[in-house]
């Protein structure tokens, strides 16, 4: 972590801005990853008043490789629209069990992603995703593409039943899950990187259960609230601390 912490404050110096808050994101944050993994750094951070007024777009993102890390930060005002939508990414980076860093504002930003929480959007995301990923084992049988699509499947059924993100390791998710007993055990197969045994029969499975959270994400109703004046407030208090 010690090394992580460095590379922040290099960071800093070098992009003249603030980290508010960094995280372990990916396959680490989530309890699927293995020994040759790399790791995913992400970061939200702030620069000086004076940067934010321009008539001028600046870049928002900012990203650089360190070896086997990669770190990838968002700027606040970018972070805060994204929030705003109820981004996915941003909102597991909140649930993420490994922080670098939490300034005290950050506060203010995990209290706005909860309110401004949208739950259809994001079961859509997750369907989406796992969708995509399962179309791509069609034509090859990839341990990681199904590991996504379990994520994909697992994340919706929790966001289904209790309107935020799991703050639980993939793992643990799939043991507590409502899913078939052969989707648990060929599941913790791919979690100990094991070969799987019917992968066709696991990736027909994996379709119905996507099919079936499809069906029941069409009926949920949007209960979204977004003040956009509220957001701002935030904004401005955090740039001009």
């Amino acid at each position: 972590m010690s090394t992580i912490t460095a590379k922040l404050k290099e960071l800093e110096k070098k992009n003249k801005m603030t980290v508010l808050f960094a995280c372990e994101a990916g396959s680490r944050a989530f309890g699927y990853e293995k020994e040759s993994s790399d790791m995913d750094v992400r970061f939200i951070y702030t620069h000086d008043l004076d940067w934010y007024l321009t008539v001028f777009p600046k870049n928002d993102v900012i990203q650089e490789n360190s070896g086997e890390v990669e770190f990838h930060g968002w700027d606040l005002k970018k972070t805060l629209l994204l929030i705003s939508k109820s981004n996915p990414s941003v909102l597991e980076w909140f649930i993420s069990p490994t922080i670098y860093k939490e300034a005290e504002e950050v506060k203010m930003l995990r209290e706005l992603s909860t309110d401004c929480f949208s739950v259809k959007p994001l079961l859509f995301h997750y369907i989406k995703m796992g969708k995509t990923n399962l179309k791509a084992q069609k034509n090859r049988y990839d341990q990681k593409g199904l590991l996504y699509v379990l994520k994909s499947i697992l994340f919706g059924e929790w966001i289904l039943e209790n309107e935020c993100l799991p703050q639980l390791t993939l793992p643990r998710l799939l043991q507590d899950s409502s899913l078939d007993d052969h989707i648990k055990i060929q599941g913790k197969a791919l979690f100990r990187r094991e070969a799987l045994s019917e992968p066709e029969h696991l990736m027909g499975n994996l379709e119905e259960e996507l099919n079936q959270l499809e069906k029941k994400a069409r009926l949920v109703k949007e209960k979204r609230v977004m003040d956009q004046n509220r957001i701002d407030r935030v904004f401005r208090t955090i740039v001009r601390r």
